[in-house]
């Protein structure tokens, strides 16, 4: 048994192994900052969900600096030299193991010390969800929560938030929201979660807003996969923020959203416009990651209209780019070929005076 008042005390593994950057093809976190850079650490005695909340205060409302990194004991780890199959069969077998021994001897500083020896996936894997289902769902949110809310290291939290996103309630959306801040480490299993439970858009959204980089892609995806009319107006106005990152979901965004209807309306609000010209730029440099504007079907009446509304408003930084990043597609100077349209001619030469009256300006 465990007592869930109290939190999981560890000793220092001596040959200490975590999963931590993002493959998308192996689904696997490999960590992008040290302990020693980057924002002082917390103390060690600090749960990661604590840490999330404390830096939320300090920063309400916008992405935790650094994605909230570095974590307490994040210098405990490095990178498992097991493969992603391997991992995700080790933490099924444990979550099997744990719950398959009589609920009066099981030892949670067990399952915290073997969550850090395997090393647990970021990710929902098909056989860590088969491992949860054959637990009793009331048990596994118990022992979910409590690692959240206790563990001080990084696997045990990880392998608490992926028994929520399999049996969480609406009373753990704000535990998962407030871990999620993490979005490096934790967005992928909250943006699972969240979706799965009710007011899924206000949720993923509300956690999206602040959220960046990694994280962000997945929660932006959910949202997209939902298909919720009540999201419409965030996706026309928030997804992209200008990292590389967006290109992963920006094609995703042109689907699930009417773009191409509300970039033509007149008088459209310049928060409107700014996105859209975020969301050209990422399907222009999106190869490899998702669709690009080649593959979608309303991009030349896009361009048309977006060229339209720039030019009803003031020269910016971020405009301008926009325009150039454009003109160099349409001239084929990019990476990408430039595409077959009836209009081409037109629209690349609009978009190159343009560019060059904003160069010269």
């Amino acid at each position: 048994m465990f007592d869930s008042a109290q939190p999981i005390q560890l000793r220092r593994p001596t040959t200490p192994v975590t999963i931590g950057g993002h493959d998308r093809k192996n689904r696997v976190h490999h960590r992008a900052v040290s302990a020693s850079t980057g924002p002082t650490r917390p103390s060690l005695d600090t749960t990661l969900h604590d840490h999330a909340a404390a830096l939320a205060r300090q920063h309400p409302g916008v992405p935790l600096p650094n994605e909230g990194m570095p974590y307490p004991n994040s210098d405990e780890y490095a990178v498992s030299d097991e493969s992603p199959a391997r991992i995700e069969a080790l933490t099924a077998q444990l979550i099997d193991d744990f719950f398959g021994t009589p609920m009066e001897t099981r030892e949670i500083a067990w399952l915290s010390r073997k969550a850090i020896e395997y090393g647990v996936r970021i990710h929902r894997t098909p056989a860590i969800s088969a491992a949860i289902g054959r637990a009793d769902p009331a048990q596994v949110r118990a022992v979910g929560r409590h690692l959240i809310r206790t563990s001080t290291v990084e696997s045990p939290t990880v392998l608490g938030m992926a028994m929520l996103a399999e049996v969480g309630t609406s009373e753990d959306v704000s535990l998962i929201q407030i871990l999620g801040l993490l979005s490096g480490t934790f967005g992928p299993l909250a943006a699972d979660a969240l979706a799965r439970l009710p007011n899924a858009t206000t949720s993923l959204i509300w956690l999206a807003d602040r959220s960046a980089g990694w994280g962000r892609v997945y929660l932006v995806e959910a949202i997209c996969r939902l298909g919720d009319p009540a999201a419409e107006q965030w996706l026309l106005r928030k997804p992209c923020d200008g990292n590389h990152l967006n290109g992963y979901f920006a094609y995703k965004v042109v689907c699930a959203t009417p773009v191409h209807e509300a970039i033509a309306l007149p008088e459209l609000d310049e928060q409107i416009v700014d996105h859209t010209g975020r969301l050209l730029v990422a399907l222009v440099w999106s190869l490899g990651m998702g669709g690009t504007l080649l593959d979608y079907d309303h991009a030349e009446q896009v361009l048309a209209d977006y060229l339209s509304q720039l030019c009803r408003l003031e020269p910016s930084r971020s405009r301008n780019y926009a325009v150039q990043t454009l003109s160099e597609f349409l001239d084929g100077d990019a990476y990408l070929l430039p595409p077959e349209w009836a209009s081409l001619e037109s629209l690349r030469i609009a978009y190159r005076s343009l560019a060059t009256a904003r160069r010269l300006g």
